[in-house]
């Protein structure tokens, strides 16, 4: 949802075309920073959850040297990294954005 509409916006302000409401699309396009905003701080919480999991599983696992606790921190382990690299995609996309609002806000 996010990329196709980033790939609109773009595409709007590499053209600029002159019946362009601007107004409207300033309007839409701090509708959907509200969204991703929240999207990234849903995603902050449970990353950080994640990794508070897979930090007590490790420790637990590291105290009691017990092997086949292993089997836990290393899917929680792939888990926690994934969520880092999906989060810095959004965190990425937002800081982008922000500055798109600005572009749109000069063609006003």
């Amino acid at each position: 949802m996010f990329k196709k509409y980033d790939v609109k916006i773009k595409e709007i302000l590499s053209s600029k075309p002159s019946e362009t409401d601007w107004k409207s699309v300033l309007e839409d396009h701090r509708e959907k920073i509200d969204q991703i905003q929240h999207e990234r701080l849903i995603h902050l919480l449970v990353t950080i959850f994640v990794g508070l999991v897979l930090s007590i599983s490790c420790f637990t696992t590291i105290v009691t040297q017990n092997l086949i606790l292993l089997v836990f921190d290393l899917p929680l382990l792939l888990l926690f990294l994934g969520y880092l690299f999906h989060y810095r995609n959004l965190e990425n996309t937002t800081q982008s954005w922000y500055l798109l609002e600005e572009e749109i806000k000069s063609s006003l």
